[in-house]
């Protein structure tokens, strides 16, 4: 009972993956800007501005064939619930380029919009998109559920001998 205990005590959290896209919709200054990945967040909830939230963790993907930077640190980037998937602050990150990316959600209007800064700057109001993706087991949980179906399976499979005897 105790190491069963002890793998639900130590397993982490779930985090949970979104793929998101964008498109130019309008575009203000600049050139116009598309993208798309995937967002990994934590799997602790908390509240941001009265909605269910999520910390982003993780981002990858592409801006204008420019391959997304690994986020370092936690800039406030959240994903959230409800109408939007991103609140007023958005999130920030950095192409392999050296381009600046905010992608946030603009509280006057509730349309998206992406900014860059750097190589180029620009301003767009775009189309965007978030959807789940499907978890995968993390692979102790596939060792597990492969040794206790293993485990079952012997067990069912062993059954006692007796030893017949035979008189001539």
């Amino acid at each position: 009972m105790a190491a069963v205990a002890a793998v639900v005590i130590a397993c982490p959290a779930a985090a949970a993956q979104f793929t998101f896209d964008f498109s130019p919709e309008q575009t203000l200054f600049g050139r116009p800007v598309s993208g798309s990945g995937i967002f990994t967040t934590s799997g602790e909830e908390m509240s941001v501005g009265g909605r269910s939230a999520f910390a982003i963790t993780g981002i990858t993907g592409f801006v204008n064939g420019s391959a997304i930077a690994p986020v370092t640190g936690n800039f406030g980037n959240f994903f959230t619930s409800g109408d939007g998937f991103l609140d007023g602050s958005g999130i920030r990150f950095f192409t392999e380029s050296g381009i600046d990316v905010r992608f946030f959600q603009q509280s006057s209007n509730g349309r998206y919009r992406v900014n860059t800064f750097g190589a180029f700057g620009s301003s767009n109001f775009v189309s965007a998109s978030a959807t789940a993706v499907g978890e995968v087991p993390e692979p102790a949980s596939w060792a597990m559920m492969i040794i206790g179906s293993g485990l079952i399976g012997g067990a069912m499979r062993y059954r006692r001998r007796t030893a017949a005897v035979a008189l001539a």
